[in-house]
């Protein structure tokens, strides 16, 4: 009982997801006992006021998503603000990754520096290392923050899309 209560105050304390590994690092509890006790955790939570998700490799308390638009007023709203062109980068970045400015530029159809810079600044990407080709172009890549902000466990849960197609309809009706 007492293992989970730690958990609980844990995650509640955290700011950002928590990883079980961490979890159980910090708190001196076997892996294998933390995994278990977060599966209950997200069930008993399930139904409450406040849920628990697994976001971006970790675990982090949110308000049910039915209770958002009542809560509104209780919560000063800062979300990252991103333009279409950051949208259209970062979505670029997310499928591709990792992907050169060459790449972004091939798809995109315009210079990437300023949107890449904006998105590192707010980091929502990283480097990702150096291309194996001439000029050892940087490479770039999506960050925990990224799944987190979107509120994503892995890229995997990304929606299926075709990008040349979504970036074309924006650039053309642009």
């Amino acid at each position: 009982m007492r293992e989970k209560r730690l958990l609980e105050a844990a995650i509640f304390l955290s700011q950002e997801p928590v990883k079980p590994a961490e979890l159980s690092e910090k708190l001196k509890i076997p892996l294998e006992t933390v995994e278990e006790i977060l599966k209950e955790l997200k069930e008993e939570f399930r139904d409450r006021g406040i849920v628990l998700k697994e976001v971006a490799g970790g675990y982090r308390f949110f308000t049910a998503p039915d209770l958002s638009f009542d809560l509104k007023e209780f919560v000063e709203d800062r979300p990252v603000k991103l333009s279409r062109h950051l949208l259209e980068v970062l979505a670029i970045i997310a499928y591709r990754q990792p992907i050169t400015k060459k790449e972004i530029a091939m798809i995109r159809g315009q210079n990437p520096d300023g949107a890449i810079k904006s998105l590192l600044e707010k980091g929502l990407i990283e480097v990702a290392g150096r291309a194996p080709t001439p000029g050892r172009p940087k490479l770039y890549r999506t960050t925990d923050s990224f799944l987190y902000h979107f509120g994503l466990n892995s890229l995997s849960e990304l929606p299926e899309i075709s990008l040349e197609e979504e970036i074309g309809e924006s650039s053309g009706s642009g």
